[in-house]
């Protein structure tokens, strides 16, 4: 790899060996990685059965309902990852074009015979259980375009059809995606595109303009959807309208507020009696923080970024070793988590807009559980492969 985006990583890497601490030989990525993903689902899994009791006693008359479904989601993502990571990395490269072929026709399929809640068309419900299309859109797509700016770089770094090209299927998805509508789905899987994009050393001027393109669309979609527009506004002052649009930010913050430093104690929590609609799924974060306070959002925000680095880390050294495909995938899946990560943290404290997106690993949610089961196994598969084809102790240390 090179020009400007190979400059930039070995910069952060020159960086990173400096002044990073010289660890025990046992703190690999790989095994940190596993450590921050077995905590993350032990602390959502506590979280989840705080959170949603009181809300599946009232909907459904049986407080664990959504304990069990969350122990059944998380079984399933074992058994997804564990078939993820004996798959050979060649083969999910080899047949990246079906695999989106594949995401295109749940992306239909969810608008022809999909359940919709809340105004959005999202779910296919199956024998008692969901499948949310966009989810697995995310990976196949990062998947689709590590493959895809590795098989056609010349075109890419030196005529516009290597972007004009990608622009089609980036288009073609996120129409369907924006047709659900769900535009924070859209937005994690354009930037991830446009970021592997730039990292596979495409000319700045056409980032740039994709870039600006991709500025003016959202900005279109905002300005001219009334809801949109109005869920962008209220976050800046949701006490203006607090029993209204800014009824989920106004007791997310009050739980933020409740929990202080050190919190009121699990399953003491006030806002998930009632107040915080559905509070297991997208606002955990903030029963989290009335419960644990600051101590409780510090640990699971520590252990989130930790796991990224490590994802990081393991992309970095599969593209020093030149195996790009890999290298550009985990840093497709590293952008899909930060995210997810920054976008959940940012809209329960009041810094960005109500999305749909999930907590990696905390928030209850049957499809997305799976598919971060399977990125997490997809990045073991990536570090397992490099050490395989080029085994160098000292540079898998973490």
């Amino acid at each position: 790899m090179a020009g400007l985006a190979q400059t930039t990583i070995d910069k952060i890497s020159q960086v990173y060996t400096r002044w990073m601490p010289r660890l025990p030989a046992e703190l690999t990525a790989r095994n940190v990685l596993i450590f921050c993903v077995l905590s993350l689902l032990c602390l959502g899994s506590i979280m989840v059965a705080s959170a949603s009791m009181p809300y599946a006693e009232r909907m459904h008359e049986n407080p664990f309902h959504y304990v069990v479904r969350h122990g059944i989601s998380i079984a399933v993502a074992a058994v997804a990852a564990f078939l993820t990571y004996k798959v050979s990395l060649n083969q999910w490269f080899k047949n990246a074009f079906p695999l989106w072929l594949i995401t295109i026709l749940l992306l239909l399929l969810v608008l022809v015979v999909g359940s919709e809640v809340n105004g959005s068309t999202r779910w296919i419900r199956f024998a008692g259980f969901t499948l949310q299309p966009t989810e697995v859109a995310k990976v196949m797509m990062a998947v689709f375009t590590a493959d895809y700016v590795v098989r056609r770089n010349q075109e890419l770094r030196n005529n516009w059809m290597g972007l004009a090209r990608l622009g089609v299927v980036m288009a073609l998805t996120v129409g369907l995606i924006i047709a659900e509508p769900d535009l924070g789905a859209t937005v994690v899987i354009v930037l991830m595109m446009l970021g592997i994009f730039f990292l596979a050393g495409a000319p700045i001027i056409q980032f740039g303009i994709a870039f600006g393109a991709i500025l003016a669309a959202f900005a279109f979609l905002i300005i001219f959807e009334p809801y949109r527009l109005q869920r962008a506004l209220s976050f800046t002052d949701p006490w203006a309208d607090p029993l209204g649009a800014g009824y989920q930010l106004a007791n997310a913050l009050m739980a933020f507020g409740r929990g202080e430093w050190y919190g009121v104690g699990l399953g003491h929590s006030i806002q998930k009696m009632s107040y915080l609609p559905e509070a297991h799924t997208d606002f955990m974060l903030a029963v989290l923080g009335e419960e644990f306070g600051f101590l409780g959002i510090a640990t699971v925000l520590s252990l989130s970024f930790v796991m990224l680095l490590c994802c990081i880390r393991i992309g970095h050294r599969a593209l020093r070793h030149q195996y790009l495909r890999a290298g550009y995938l985990a840093y497709g899946i590293s952008i899909i988590f930060l995210l997810q990560i920054l976008v959940n943290a940012g809209m329960n404290m009041g810094l960005m807009p109500t999305k749909g997106l999930t907590l990696p690993f905390i928030s209850y949610g049957g499809t997305s559980l799976m598919m971060c089961a399977v990125m997490v196994s997809l990045i073991l598969k990536i570090d397992a492969s490099t050490q395989m084809a080029n085994p160098n102790k000292e540079e898998s240390s973490f």
